[in-house]
């Protein structure tokens, strides 16, 4: 998988909620993407790129902290049109306690793409 396959939309399956996730390329970095999240009325920031198959994708609530990180690995027999991992929510700053559990994901590539 590459970044030209990462382009789109996607529709992200998170925690038991659906998200969409539409994925661009990144106008600084040449084998990256950047793109949004769509999660409960807010838009989040995601930027990302796949190194020797492994999709990861740093998401941010605020534009300026990464606030959760998604690893995760093209699906066997799919032809690159599903990913599944773990989605890592980081710790809030100022929070005890240890870091929320990461949690699954799928992300399926909508047609049209």
């Amino acid at each position: 998988m590459q970044q030209r396959h990462l382009l789109g939309q996607w529709q992200a399956e998170l925690g038991g909620q659906s998200e969409a996730l539409r994925l661009g390329p990144h106008p600084e970095l040449r084998d990256s993407v950047r793109g949004t999240l769509q999660r409960g009325g807010r838009t989040v920031q995601v930027v990302g790129d796949v190194d020797d198959g492994q999709l990861t994708l740093e998401e941010s609530e605020d534009g300026k902290r990464i606030s959760a990180t998604w690893l995760g690995e093209v699906t066997e027999g799919r032809c690159g049109k599903e990913i599944r991992g773990t989605w890592s929510p980081e710790a809030t700053p100022g929070a005890s306690g240890p870091a929320p559990a990461p949690v699954p994901f799928v992300l399926r590539k909508q047609s049209g793409w």
